[in-house]
């Protein structure tokens, strides 16, 4: 009898090549999934995979980081001694010239090429700009430093210094003279000798002295120094006043004006810019001893524009008006200022214009003195840089008339002495004189009036830094 299979019920038709089924108890290993402990090993396996790959990359990723911190510390470091390289050699180009000058000495050009210093090397050129004022120089100056590849490079202006750096100077210093409470200074204040103060004066710039102290009476005073002090600074010398009025003299007789001698104790020379509202002249006359009596000759005038821009007066010489160009008024002895002296290019009481290209300069060899007339009776405005190099800077009879309101300067003063502006009461008050109301003419910093006497120095007059392409 044949043999015959039975289904399970509930089972489809099973494929006719089905010949036998697994013996009862048997493990058909290979038909089972992984499951129970050893699908749990098997999980744990891509854990630890995954795991391992993320340490890795971390790791890769630390150091990755680590290595790019290290070469952005690298170059920061090389980055800055290549700056303090640039500065070297700037340092390098303001040191040549000031041996330079010592010796008189101007150059055109000069280039100091791959400077080895510590880990890098500069390179710096220098070049005269060849400025329209001979009397006043400034060189271009491009310094690189570099440092394995790494460049810094700053470009900066070096120009002579003259005494018109500075808002207020004095070489000697009257124990009778003080800043007081209406006293504003708003420039380079310098003093080879003390400073004094009684009250609340305002100093918007740098005050030093050369000594190792100033005399304060601070239990009443109360002065503010916006940009500080420094004290036992250099002293710097005055420039020998021979030397300058030779100097000027000369040239005022090659291309300038020459006002020579006059007969008479009391006689001068008198100066009137812009007379009449002659813009770009000035005018002048004489008044000397003629026979038993003074008499006044004709006034004359000049073109200040075919003037090499000096003026030399031999005599005692009065001045006022309003300059519309270049000039230096020198005098062998006292120079008196009449009135007002103001730039064509200026606004009263505000100083010189953003685009005023006029300048003055006034250099005595003994005094210069704002003399007490109507018009200065009541305030007296004065632009340019003051030079009085053997006495003082002052006004007529300081212990004299009642206030006379303030003295205001868009410039510089200059002088050996200090001289009397006011007399004050204990806490500060003008009773005789002006208030002083100081400006500076930051053209002064890279600019100066004809021939004006130099310090001797040279200083960066302006500084940037370049990007290297």
């Amino acid at each position: 009898m044949a043999e015959s299979i039975a289904f399970l019920p509930g089972h489809a038709d099973e494929p006719d090549d089905v010949t036998e089924s697994p013996v009862c108890g048997q493990d058909a290993a290979e038909d089972v999934p992984l499951d129970g402990a050893d699908g749990e090993r098997g999980g744990s396996l891509v854990a630890v995979m995954a795991v391992m790959t993320a340490v890795l990359l971390v790791g890769t990723a630390l150091f990755v980081f680590g290595v790019a911190e290290h070469d952005l510390a690298t170059f920061q470091a090389e980055d800055a001694q290549a700056f303090y390289l640039a500065e070297a050699g700037l340092a390098r180009a303001k040191s040549f010239l000031d041996g330079k000058l010592d010796r008189g000495q101007y150059p055109g050009s000069r280039t100091f090429a791959n400077q080895t210093l510590g880990e890098g090397e500069y390179t710096v050129t220098l070049q005269n700009t060849g400025t329209a004022n001979p009397w006043y120089t400034q060189y271009d100056v491009v310094s690189t430093g570099t440092v394995n590849g790494v460049q810094r490079r700053v470009h900066a202006t070096i120009s002579m210094e003259t005494f018109g750096k500075y808002l207020w100077f004095v070489d000697e210093s009257n124990f009778l003279r003080w800043f007081t409470s209406n006293d504003r200074m708003d420039g380079l204040v310098h003093s080879n000798d003390w400073i004094r103060i009684n009250g609340d004066p305002w100093f918007g710039d740098k005050v030093t002295t050369s000594l190792p102290n100033m005399l304060i009476l601070w239990w009443w005073s109360d002065p503010v120094f916006e940009k500080g002090y420094e004290l036992d600074v250099d002293e710097i010398p005055l420039p020998n006043r021979n030397q300058v009025r030779n100097t000027i003299k000369k040239a005022s007789k090659n291309g300038g004006l020459f006002l020579g001698n006059l007969n008479g104790a009391n006689a001068r020379w008198e100066v009137v810019l812009g007379k009449d509202g002659n813009t770009g002249f000035l005018s002048y006359r004489y008044y000397k001893k003629q026979g038993p009596n003074y008499v006044h000759g004709p006034w004359v005038d000049v073109n200040i524009a075919t003037l090499n821009g000096t003026l030399f007066s031999q005599k005692e010489l009065w001045i006022e008006g309003t300059l519309d160009g270049r000039l230096t008024i020198s005098g062998q002895t006292n120079i008196h200022i009449r009135g007002d002296l103001l730039y064509a290019d200026s606004t009263p009481g505000s100083g010189p214009d953003p685009t005023c290209d006029d300048m003055l300069g006034v250099i005595s060899r003994a005094n210069i003195i704002v003399d007490y007339t109507p018009a200065n009776a009541s305030d007296c405005e004065i632009h340019g840089a003051l030079m009085a190099l053997n006495e003082a800077f002052e006004v007529e009879d300081p212990f004299l008339h009642p206030p006379r309101g303030d003295l205001i300067i868009y410039g510089s003063i200059t002088q050996a002495d200090w001289g009397r502006i006011c007399m004050f009461e204990i806490a500060g008050w003008i009773v005789h004189g002006y208030s002083r109301k100081y400006y500076y003419d930051t053209r002064m910093l890279t600019d100066a009036p004809p021939y004006y006497p130099q310090t001797g120095r040279y200083y960066v007059s302006r500084w940037d830094e370049e990007l290297v392409i």
